[in-house]
């Protein structure tokens, strides 16, 4: 870790991510993948008052290498902490599970 990391590191303690990376697996060929959703941008507000969710993903994702459609749903309290998925013909994974196949 350089200086600059150090310094960059320092002042964003208590900042949360403007991003939330999801990591999946195919479950047709194996492919891993990385998603990458920017919370201002990719993830939307639910405005329903009997949902508990305050935020949601709902996407398709397709394998690069076997062209199998993943489906994926993901709901949020305020704080961006996941309190429900649902994948089909996929699953997630870790961080470390992906970063280990790398």
């Amino acid at each position: 870790m350089g200086i600059f990391d150090s310094i960059k590191n320092f002042f964003s303690k208590g900042k949360s991510s403007p991003l939330i990376e999801i990591y999946l697996e195919d479950k047709k060929c194996g492919k891993q993948m990385k998603l990458i959703f920017r919370k201002s941008y990719d993830i939307q507000k639910v405005y329903e008052d009997q949902r508990q969710a305050a935020y949601e993903i709902k996407k398709v994702a397709v394998c690069d290498q076997c062209y199998n459609k993943i489906d994926l749903e993901i709901e949020f309290d305020k704080h961006y902490k996941k309190i429900k998925e649902s994948v089909v013909n996929g699953k997630i994974i870790t961080k470390e599970e992906y970063e280990s196949n790398e």
